[in-house]
This record gives structure tokens, C-alpha cells and sequence, in this order.
């Protein structure tokens, strides 16, 4: 039986107050008097997130061993049948991408993914000089898994390797050569004069398309996660999640699309988590990539932009006061964004 956030809240507040039910110290439990055998106290109702061995509103008393696995038999035992629920969805039924997109008879969306072996020889590094250059501290190599083959792979030599995750698998990965864009392009000058091998700054996964990636997207709890904050690259999510100190925050994530656009299995996959409001933080001279992710997502979320005010300046040269002017009075909607931008 599907229940939605607002009738789980509303079920557990009606089953507290009939119980005079209190929450355990983890808040997973209702702690009650038993219908059962009266006893104060050793009545239990689960109202944590459901496992494989734990469903909601399953109850058990620790007394007697009278015990109810599923909600309606619950309101059967505390005499409460007018909070049945109407079966009106099944669960189980694949969800029909058609109602989620206005999508014609032969389109189709494919966001079916393959897990992908990182390079050979990679390790997971917890302090790195380059990193350290962009401003990592310990909180980012904790959350954001990156690491390197050393000299051990010459083709990955001098990059760092960033796993692009989704549901806890490997789906893809980002490698970014140590390297600054000039002194890549300097050596590539003088290694084509001379017939030598050039230095890619960017060598990544080529099994799993990535308009079907998003960087981070496991920070999205479903059902706790309403705000989404995109952005353009890896270093960006790293770099905002450290300075508005977001790391625990389960209502906000920040996500990577891997440049300045959207695809449709992008949007797809935030729209199966729940998400509800997208903030584009694109990078300030974007305006036009800006305006067309706004109308993208505009016919399925709430959508603001998060109009950063220098054209040369990303996320990791942003201050931390910059960056509250930006989300504090510097918010737009798509209409206000595009107004503003009518010369551009």
C-alpha cells in the first residue's frame, strides 16, 4: 500500500495520540501501553524507514507477544478502523515514464545504467597535494570518495579519479589531470611540433553515457530531499557543499550535470526522488545555457537561479560572503533571471 509523506504523518499522529504514545530515544519506534495486555510501556510500533525485515506500522508487545504486521491490522487492534487507508495505487507497478514526461507514443526514456570498473591500480587517497591546491579539507575526501594510480597506470598518471555513484554502485568516473589548462596546452604546443603523445585534461568513463549521470545524486534522501542545487562540475559541488557546510544536510544536496545542460534522463532521475525545487547555480557567464535549463525544468519543478554576479568567478573562487549575498537576496525565478538578462 502506498502511503504519502502527508498520510504517514498524519497515521503516526493520530496512532501517538490514541496510544499516548511516546517516541523511543532513535525516534524509529512508538513506545505505548498494549492493547493486548495493558502493560505500560512494552508496546512497540515502527514508524522508522522500511527494510527488508522492518515494515512500517508493524507493532509487537514485549509483554504479552501479541504483535500486528500490517497498518490495517494495527487500527484493528487499537479500535481505530476509521483511519483505514483505500488501496488506491500498486506499489509494484513499474512507474509509466508517460506521466512523469509529455512524452510522444515513440520516445522513450533509457536511464538504465552499467556499474563501471575504475582504472587499474586506483587507490582512494584521503590527502593529495593538487586537492589540496583547490581547497580540500579532511570533510571532503570523507564524502566525496577521490583517488589516484600513481605511476603504477601511465595512462592515468598525474590525475585524480573521482567515482561518479548512483545507487551505491560505480557507474562512471571523472579523472582530471593535475595539470592547469595553461601548462597542458603548453605542453600539447610543444608535443605536437614534435610528434609526442598529448595530455587529455579530462579522461573519463566512456561506458555509461554521462546526459545520464549526475555527480552526488546519492546525497538525494527520498522524501527528505526537496531542494536540489545544480551545478556545473565536480569541483563545484565539493566546493559549495564545504562552504554552506552542507555535508550532513538531508534537505539539500548539491548535484553535478556535467556542464551547462540538463538532459531528460537527468531530469527523470531527480523527479523519481522527490525532488521538488531546483536552484540552477551555473556558472555567471552561462546566461543562455542558464535560460534554457530554466525552461526545461520549469514544466516539473519550482525553479529559481542562482544569479552569480561575476561573469570569471565559479563556486571555488566564490567567498563564503559572496556566496550568502548570492542565496540571500540574488535568488531569481526563471522570469526575474531572463528580464535581468534581456541584453545578454
Amino acid at each position: 500500500m502506498y502511503l504519502s509523506k502527508n498520510e504517514k504523518d498524519f497515521l503516526i499522529a493520530e496512532i501517538t495520540r490514541e496510544l499516548g504514545a511516546k517516541r523511543d530515544g532513535a525516534g524509529k519506534n512508538l513506545i505505548a501501553r498494549c492493547p493486548y495486555c495493558g502493560k505500560e510501556g512494552k508496546f512497540g510500533v515502527y514508524i522508522g524507514k522500511e527494510t527488508e525485515r522492518k515494515k512500517l506500522f508493524m507493532a509487537n508487545c514485549f509483554s504479552c507477544g501479541n504483535s500486528t504486521s500490517t497498518l490495517d491490522q494495527l487500527l484493528s487492534a487499537i479500535k481505530r478502523p476509521d483511519l483505514f487507508v483505500t488501496n488506491t495505487i500498486d506499489l509494484k507497478a513499474s512507474l509509466e515514464e508517460n506521466l512523469l514526461f509529455p512524452l510522444d507514443s515513440e520516445d522513450e526514456i533509457d536511464d538504465t545504467l552499467g556499474i563501471v570498473e575504475l582504472p587499474d591500480f586506483y587507490k582512494r587517497c584521503f590527502t593529495h597535494e593538487y586537492l589540496k591546491t583547490r581547497g580540500f579539507v579532511y570533510d571532503d575526501y570523507e564524502y566525496f570518495p577521490v583517488g589516484s594510480t600513481g605511476r603504477l597506470n601511465f595512462r592515468f598518471t598525474n590525475y585524480v579519479i573521482f567515482p561518479v555513484i548512483d545507487g551505491g554502485d560505480i557507474v562512471g568516473y571523472v579523472a582530471r589531470h593535475t595539470w592547469s589548462k595553461q601548462e597542458i596546452d603548453t605542453h600539447n604546443r610543444k608535443a605536437g611540433q614534435k610528434g609526442e603523445y598529448k595530455i587529455m585534461r579530462f579522461r573519463n568513463s566512456t561506458e555509461n553515457d554521462f546526459v545520464k549521470l549526475l555527480y552526488n545524486y546519492d546525497a538525494i534522501i527520498e522524501e527528505e530531499t526537496d531542494t536540489v542545487i545544480l551545478v556545473e562540475g565536480i569541483f563545484d559541488v565539493v566546493a559549495l557543499t564545504r562552504k554552506l557546510e552542507l555535508y550532513d544536510n538531508t534537505r539539500i544536496a548539491i548535484i553535478a550535470t556535467f556542464g551547462k545542460k540538463i538532459s531528460q534522463a537527468q531530469i527523470y532521475k531527480l523527479q523519481t526522488k522527490g525532488v521538488e525545487t531546483i536552484v540552477i547555480g551555473y556558472d555567471g557567464d552561462a546566461v543562455n545555457a542558464i535560460k534554457k535549463t530554466a525552461s526545461e525544468l520549469t514544466p516539473y519543478f519550482e525553479v529559481f537561479i542562482a544569479d552569480i554576479p561575476y561573469p570569471n568567478k565559479d563556486w571555488e573562487d566564490l567567498s563564503y560572503e559572496e556566496i550568502y549575498q548570492i542565496f540571500s537576496y540574488g535568488l531569481k525565478t526563471p522570469i526575474e533571471y531572463k528580464i535581468s538578462k534581456i541584453q545578454e
